[in-house]
C-alpha cells in the first residue's frame, strides 16, 4: 500500500479493517480482515457494486478426486497470492484504508495496491490471473501449465505423479512457472520426504495431519480422516441438529451413508413442522442423541487417499445406485489391476438425495438414483483423466434396467427426461443387475450409523465379486 493525500476528488471508498488472531494456525496467526461490504452514507458498499466474475478454476470435487489417482502426491500453496497481483492504478482509490503505526501518530490515508481479500471480485481476479499465467507460459512449461489450469483451487495446489522422478520434476516446473508470475509456493507437504521442503518458519516434514481443502490428510500414512466436533446436549432443537450436520464436511461423500442418515432425520423434522427453537419430542430426541453419540466414531475412520495400484494395466469404474422411500443415492468405485494380477478396489465418491416429501413410486426413485449415478460417473471420469478400460453401472431394480434398454418412443413422457439424461452419459450395455445384499448404494438410500460404517467392507471396497473377474450376469 502507499500513503496518499486524503483530500482528493470524490469516488473514493474506505474499507474498515481489523485483525483476527488464530492460535491454532501454524502460519499467519494474525490475519488482516477487510470488510468491503460496509455501506457508505449513500447506502452502497464496494462489494455491492462489484461482479464476482464467476468461476475460473475446476471445482473442488474434481480436484479432490484427481488428487486420489497419484501414487506420489504433494500439496503446496501460493504465498500471499492476492498480494502478488496489482490492481489497476485508476481503481486503487476504491481500496483506501485509515492506518497509523501507534496511538501517538496521526491517522494517515493509504491505498491498497493489490488484490484485496474481502472484496467480491478478489477470488476471480486472483484465479483468472493464475489461468492467464498458465496460458502465457504453456510453451515454456507445458507440464506445469496443465497443473495450474486443472489442479489448483484458489491458492492451493494438489497434484502428483505416478513415479517419484516425475513428481520431483513436476514440483520444479511448478516452482518455475509461479516464479514467472512473481509468486512463491510454500507449505510443501507430500507422501514422500523428497517432495517436502523445510522452511525456517514452519516445518511440515513431521506433521501427522494437514488440512487439504477442508479434509484432513496424513501424508505419512497417506490417508484421509475427519475431525467432527460433537456437542452432546440432553435436549436439542432443530437448529442444534442442523448445526451438527453442517460440521460434517465431506466433499467426496466418503461418509455418504452417515450423511444420508442425517439428511433423512432432518427431513423428518421438516415434516413434523418443528420450529428452529422448539425442543425435539422425546422419541425423536433420543434417536438424535444416539446418532450424535455414534458420530464420534467418524474421527477414528482412516481412508486411503490413493485409489489405484502402481502401474495398472486395467482400470475399471463400478457404479451402484439404489433408492428407498426415504432417499436415493449412488456410489462409485475404482478397480485397478496390474499385469501380474495384483488388484485394488477403493471407494471414490458417493452422492445422496432425500426423496421428495410428495410420495412417489419406488421405480421412479430408482430411476432418479440411476440418473444420479450416470452424472456421478461422468464427473469422476472427467476428474480422473485415466484410461478407463471398462465402466459398469449396477442397479437392483429390474424395472429401471428394462426402461434403460427400451427405445425412447415406447416409454411414457413421464420417464423420458431422466432416461435421456442417463443415456447422454452412459450406454445401455454398461448397466447390469446386482442383488440388493451386494449393493453398497443401499447404505446411502437408507443411511447408516458411523459405528457400522467404520467396519463395513461392502461400503469401503464394494461387493466381493469385484475382487474376481467373474461378475454376475
Amino acid at each position: 500500500m502507499q500513503e496518499v493525500d486524503e483530500r482528493e476528488e470524490c469516488g473514493m471508498y474506505f474499507i474498515p479493517h481489523l485483525g483476527v488472531y488464530r492460535s491454532d494456525k501454524k502460519t499467519s496467526k494474525l490475519r488482516v480482515v477487510l470488510n468491503a461490504s460496509s455501506a457508505t452514507t449513500n447506502g452502497y458498499s464496494l462489494n455491492s457494486l462489484q461482479y464476482n466474475g464467476g468461476v475460473a478454476q475446476n471445482d473442488l470435487f474434481l480436484i479432490m478426486v484427481r488428487f486420489r489417482k497419484h501414487i506420489f502426491a504433494f500439496i503446496a500453496d501460493v504465498q500471499k497470492m492476492y498480494r502478488m497481483i496489482w490492481i489497476n492504478p485508476d481503481q486503487r482509490k476504491l481500496q483506501r484504508i485509515l492506518w497509523r503505526e501507534n496511538m501517538d501518530e496521526p491517522i494517515k490515508t493509504f491505498e491498497l495496491s493489490t488484490v484485496t481479500y474481502g472484496t467480491t471480485s478478489a477470488p476471480f481476479l486472483a484465479t483468472r490471473t493464475l489461468k492467464q499465467l498458465a496460458l502465457d507460459e504453456a510453451g515454456n512449461f507445458p507440464l506445469g501449465s496443465s497443473v495450474v489450469m486443472s489442479d489448483v483451487y484458489i491458492d492451493d495446489v494438489l497434484t502428483g505423479a505416478e513415479t517419484l522422478l516425475e513428481a520431483k520434476e513436476l514440483k520444479n516446473k511448478l516452482i518455475n512457472i509461479f516464479a514467472k508470475g512473481g509468486m512463491v509456493l510454500h507449505k510443501w507437504c507430500g507422501n514422500n520426504t523428497e517432495l517436502i521442503e523445510v522452511s525456517e518458519n514452519y516445518d511440515f516434514s513431521d506433521s501427522s495431519e494437514i488440512k487439504v481443502l477442508g479434509v484432513y490428510w496424513n501424508p505419512k500414512h497417506d490417508c484421509f480422516s475427519f475431525r467432527v466436533k460433537i456437542d452432546l446436549h440432553e435436549l436439542n432443537t432443530k437448529r442444534d441438529v442442523l448445526s451438527t450436520i453442517a460440521r460434517i464436511y465431506d466433499p467426496l461423500g466418503l461418509l455418504g451413508a452417515v450423511v444420508a442418515k442425517a439428511k433423512i432425520f432432518l427431513q423428518k423434522l421438516w415434516m413434523l413442522k418443528i420450529d428452529w427453537t422448539d425442543l425435539l419430542p422425546d422419541t425423536i430426541n433420543r434417536e438424535w442423541r444416539q446418532f450424535v453419540e455414534s458420530l464420534q466414531v467418524v474421527n477414528d475412520i482412516n481412508i486411503n487417499r490413493c485409489i489405484v495400484v502402481e502401474q495398472p494395466e486395467v482400470i475399471e469404474l463400478h457404479g451402484f445406485s439404489d433408492a428407498s422411500q426415504s432417499a436415493y443415492g449412488a456410489v462409485v468405485y475404482c478397480k485397478s489391476i496390474t499385469s501380474d494380477g495384483r488388484m485394488l478396489v477403493h471407494l471414490i465418491a458417493s452422492k445422496s438425495r432425500v426423496a421428495p416429501t410428495k410420495q412417489t413410486t419406488i421405480p421412479r426413485l430408482e430411476l432418479c438414483a440411476a440418473v444420479l449415478l450416470a452424472k456421478l460417473v461422468h464427473r469422476v471420469k472427467q476428474a480422473l483423466k485415466l484410461n478407463v478400460t471398462n465402466t459398469f453401472l449396477w442397479s437392483d431394480s429390474m424395472i429401471v434396467l428394462s426402461w434403460i434398454r427400451k427405445e425412447s418412443y415406447k416409454l411414457k413422457p413421464l420417464w423420458l427426461t431422466g432416461l435421456l439424461q442417463s443415456r447422454e452419459m452412459t450406454s445401455s450395455e454398461q448397466w447390469r443387475y446386482v442383488a440388493t445384499e451386494d449393493n453398497p448404494a443401499d447404505f446411502v438410500s437408507r443411511g447408516m450409523d458411523s459405528l457400522k460404517l467404520k467396519t463395513c467392507e461392502l461400503w469401503w471396497n464394494g461387493p466381493k465379486f469385484l475382487m474376481s473377474n467373474q461378475y454376475p450376469q
